[in-house]
């Protein structure tokens, strides 16, 4: 489905890529100016990285890169995993983007490793292959205007993994204006989300469309603190957002719950298999959680469970009222109470 029918949330339309045919023609001018290194299918790891003479691999690429720098790809299809070790500065990240004009696929798992802090990830397509991708565990890491997805292989966007194993939590993620579908093994099990929220916090998760993911659009468990989630469309997901945490000695050796997590003026719609809004906690129960003016619609075991370790208030159920959804069209029509409740109006 066409990207460009995915951007446009809410009648804002967010211009993901150039011009489409004039990247097939190759004629898109790459200026130098733009991309202070650069890496293309074509290129080589034996050159010096510009955009004339540019790296083969991202890797390298990303190596090469110094505080504040941009490393574009040149479009294409990259296969090949990616595993980012070092970042740039507070205030001055290193970015990787598809190159201006063009649209890059990256084909395999992309982490964002421990020590690689003030990253930002931009303007790609990511196919993740071979389990949780892309993963982060750095600080300060920002996936801004993407399309995130794996061909239901596992869960897509997977924050604070192993934070219990030597990691630490991630904290200052921003997941911004991706659209991040079709994740997660399907029949759903439960296990395999939109984004999953483990060990982490100050996260803010805004405008994004999460939609047809095996199980919930955010999972929130079990120690996710001061996550903010809102202006999201989540639709045809397993269920919607989960806050949720766990009791010592299973998978985790130490209990936790997620507090403090505000969900608001999201459109969490369709979920297939559970609540559009919910909670589970099997350890201590969660603080300072709010869900409040979202509006909700359809959830297969009803939009809002009990609340039970979070707040509720002022959520409005309604259809959403999207363009053409089954044409990936998600925005919503000018009548939509969802549209206003979306923007706060």
């Amino acid at each position: 489905m066409g990207l460009a029918a995915l951007a446009a949330l809410g009648g804002v339309l967010i211009v993901l890529v150039g011009s489409p045919a004039h990247a097939r023609s190759g004629r898109v001018h790459v200026s130098a100016a733009a991309c202070n290194r650069a890496a293309s299918v074509s290129g080589s790891d034996s050159q010096p990285g510009t955009v004339a003479r540019p790296f083969r691999t991202i890797e390298k690429l990303a190596e090469r890169l110094r505080p504040g720098q941009v490393g574009c790809l040149l479009g294409g299809t990259f296969e090949q995993d990616v595993f980012l070790r070092h970042g740039g500065a507070t205030g001055r990240p290193i970015t990787l983007m598809s190159a201006p004009g063009r649209r890059a696929t990256i084909v395999g798992s992309f982490d964002v490793g421990p020590d690689a802090n003030n990253v930002v990830i931009k303007n790609l397509r990511l196919e993740g292959r071979g389990g949780a991708s892309p993963q982060v565990n750095g600080d300060r890491v920002t996936f801004r205007g993407n399309e995130i997805t794996n061909d239901h292989t596992g869960i897509c966007v997977l924050l604070g993994a192993g934070f219990e194993e030597g990691y630490g939590v991630a904290r200052d993620i921003v997941i911004d204006h991706n659209h991040i579908h079709d994740c997660g093994r399907l029949p759903a099990a439960g296990h395999d989300h939109g984004i999953y929220v483990e060990g982490t916090e100050n996260v803010r998760i805004t405008n994004n469309v999460i939609y047809d993911n095996a199980d919930y659009a955010v999972q929130l468990y079990p120690n996710a603190q001061r996550t903010y989630v809102a202006r999201n469309i989540m639709d045809g997901n397993g269920g919607g957002v989960i806050f949720a945490g766990e009791k010592a000695g299973g998978e985790y050796r130490n209990a936790y719950a997620s507090s403090n997590n505000v969900v608001r003026n999201n459109v969490i719609s369709n979920s297939r298999e559970y609540h559009n809004v919910e909670s589970s906690w099997g350890g201590p129960v969660g603080t300072g959680n709010v869900a409040t003016r979202n509006c909700v619609w359809n959830g297969a075991d009803g939009n809002i469970s009990d609340p039970v370790g979070f707040l509720a208030s002022k959520n409005v159920v309604a259809r959403p009222a999207f363009r053409n959804r089954a044409a990936g069209d998600f925005r919503l029509m000018h009548r939509s109470v969802c549209r206003r409740i979306r923007w706060g109006r």
